[in-house]
This record gives C-alpha cells, sequence and structure tokens, in this order.
C-alpha cells in the first residue's frame, strides 16, 4: 500500500501518515519494490543462528545420553542434568553452551526432564519380600503404652 501511495503521487511523509507507520519505512518499502519489485517486499522467514553443534557431534552426544555420565567416563554421576551435560559437552567438545540452551537441544531431539528413580542393584526379592510380611504384621499390632 505504500508503494502504491507512492507511485500515486503522495509524499513518502503523507502516505506514512496516512499507514500509521514512519516515512522510514515507506521509504524501506519503496527502495525494496525499486530494487526487486514485488518479490522483494514478501517477507521472508529468518532462519536464526546456526546450531552450535555440528551433526557428527550431536550424534556422539545423543548416544552418550542413552547411558550414564559414569558410563562414558564423565565424573560420577547416576544420571544427566543440564550442569553435568554442559560440563561434559564443554570439556569434551569444547563447545560453550548456555543451561537453558541445551535444555531446548535436548527438547528439539525428544528428551523430556524426568526425576530419577533409583533401583537398588544388589536388592534380594526373598528378603524384600520377608521384610513386607513383618511390616504388615507390626502395622497390625496395637500400640503398647508405656506407664
Amino acid at each position: 500500500m505504500a508503494v502504491r501511495l507512492v507511485w500515486e503521487g503522495y509524499p513518502a511523509a503523507s502516505a506514512a501518515d496516512i499507514l500509521g507507520v514512519s516515512a522510514r519505512t515507506v521509504s524501506t518499502y519503496v527502495r525494496a519494490w525499486n530494487a526487486g519489485g514485488p518479490e522483494a517486499l514478501v517477507p521472508r522467514h529468518s532462519p536464526g543462528q546456526p546450531t552450535k553443534i555440528p551433526g557428527a557431534i550431536e550424534a556422539e552426544i545423543l548416544t552418550a545420553l542413552e547411558s550414564s555420565p559414569a558410563a562414558v567416563g564423565y565424573g560420577i554421576a547416576a544420571n544427566w542434568d543440564s550442569r553435568v551435560l554442559q560440563a561434559f559437552v564443554r570439556d569434551r567438545y569444547e563447545i560453550t553452551m548456555s543451561r537453558g540452551g541445551l535444555r531446548r537441544w535436548l527438547h528439539r531431539h525428544g528428551f523430556s526432564w524426568t526425576r530419577p528413580t533409583y533401583v537398588l542393584a544388589k536388592a534380594d526379592p526373598a528378603r524384600q519380600t520377608e521384610f513386607r510380611k513383618e511390616l504388615a504384621a507390626l502395622k497390625k499390632t496395637p500400640p503398647t503404652t508405656t506407664s
């Protein structure tokens, strides 16, 4: 519309007042039209900043996330969190990213935050069953009073 108003003879300032934009914006539209025609006025999607993690490294990190940090030789942590992952990526690949950026990156790759559930590796099922029976019996006994 700005280009049409200027083409019809309106000064850029008048066209800007009619459209509710600045004269500089009108001039920008007219310059773009003159340089490239109507295609120059089509809004384009900005691609944004490229990812900091290249594809080959990305695959390595995703593979490492399938096991614990200790299993891949990084510290003694049992579970990944953004702090551990940030240090891992910085130390192993010399890539510095914020924790928020890493969380968004993880989300894009299908990961979501969950609280870890710990399972005892050396638990004896027979002793657990025995303990549950003893606990149930203790719950059924009346409390003792001391006098």
